[in-house]
C-alpha cells in the first residue's frame, strides 16, 4: 500500500472518530439539557406548591386521645392552621408528640389537598407505684412512664415494695403484672375493682388491701386455687357479720385458710388518688 493511500484511509478513520465523538456529546449535552429543564421544573412547581393557598392546611384530625386532649397534641406538635400541608416535617412533629409521657407511639399522615390526620397510641396504665414516698404511675409493660400528678384522672392500685431504693424489683414487677392482670379478668372476688393495694416481697410474695377491709396474704402462683377457698371462706364470714374489723386472711398454703383479726391497721380503703 503507497504512502498516499495510508493518509486516506488515516483521515477517514479520524472522520469517522469525530462524527462518533460528535454524536455522542450531542447526546449528553440533551440529556444535561433535559434533566436541568426538569429539575427546575421541579423546583419551580415545588416552590409554588408551597405557597400555594390550595395546599394551606385547612383540618387536622386527632384520633386516640383520652388521657391527652387533641390542644395539647396540637400544640406540642407546632400544628398551626397557616402551615402548608407540603412542607411540614412530620418526622419532627411526632418526635415532639412522643415527648408527652401519656404517648407510646404516634403515626401522621397527609391527606391532600390540605388535611392532616394525627393517631395517637396511649399507654395503658397499669397502676401507682411507689418509689421512695413518691408515687409514679406504671403501664402493663412494667414501664414506669411518669410522676403521678394531681390532674392525672387515674383509680389504679397502689404497688409498694417494688423498690429497693432506687431500684426497682423488675421481676418482682413483672409478676405483680402479672397478679393484677389475672385479677382483672377473675369474676369472682376480688376483682382490681376491689384491691387499694398489692404489696410486694421478694420471699413472701403479694399481700392484697381491699375495700372490704381484709388483708389477703396470697403469696405466689395457684391464684385460682386460693380465691376460690377465698370466697368459700367469705360466705362463712357474711354469715357471721364480722362488722367492720380488718381481717387478715393468709392463703399462702392452698390446703387451709387462717382468718384472723387485726387489731391496728390504719391503712384505709381505696384511694382515689
Amino acid at each position: 500500500m503507497s504512502l498516499k493511500t495510508k493518509i486516506a484511509t488515516k483521515k477517514n478513520r479520524l472522520k469517522r472518530r469525530s462524527g462518533r465523538m460528535f454524536r455522542e456529546a450531542l447526546k449528553v449535552s440533551v440529556v444535561i439539557g433535559i434533566a436541568t429543564t426538569i429539575a427546575f421544573c421541579m423546583v419551580y412547581a415545588y416552590n409554588f406548591a408551597i405557597i400555594d393557598p390550595y395546599f394551606q392546611l385547612n383540618s387536622t384530625t386527632v384520633r386516640g386521645c383520652e388521657k391527652v386532649s387533641e390542644e395539647a397534641i396540637l400544640e406540642i406538635a407546632g400544628i398551626v392552621p397557616s402551615m402548608n400541608i407540603l412542607s411540614m416535617n412530620l418526622d419532627r412533629m411526632k418526635k415532639r408528640i412522643r415527648a408527652n409521657p401519656w404517648v407510646e407511639d404516634v403515626f401522621t399522615g397527609r391527606e391532600l389537598p390540605n388535611r392532616l390526620v394525627v393517631e395517637i397510641i396511649e399507654r395503658n396504665a397499669a397502676a401507682i407505684i411507689k418509689k421512695n414516698e413518691k408515687l409514679y404511675i406504671v403501664d402493663w409493660n412494667g414501664e414506669v412512664f411518669k410522676g403521678f400528678q394531681k390532674g392525672d384522672a387515674v383509680d389504679l392500685p397502689l404497688l409498694t415494695g417494688f423498690y429497693e431504693g432506687n431500684r426497682l424489683k423488675e421481676k418482682l414487677l413483672k409478676k405483680g403484672l402479672k397478679l393484677l392482670h389475672y385479677l382483672s379478668r377473675n369474676r369472682v372476688f376480688p376483682g382490681t375493682g376491689n384491691v387499694s393495694e398489692i404489696m410486694g416481697n421478694d420471699i413472701y410474695g403479694f399481700t392484697l388491701i381491699t375495700d372490704e377491709r381484709l388483708l389477703l396474704e396470697l403469696g405466689f402462683g395457684n391464684y385460682n386455687e386460693k380465691l376460690r377457698r377465698l370466697n368459700q371462706v367469705m360466705v362463712e364470714l357474711v354469715k357471721k357479720d364480722m362488722g367492720n374489723v380488718f381481717l387478715r386472711i393468709d392463703l399462702t398454703d392452698v390446703d387451709r385458710v387462717v382468718v384472723c383479726p387485726v387489731d391496728v391497721f390504719d391503712r384505709g380503703t381505696r384511694t382515689n388518688i
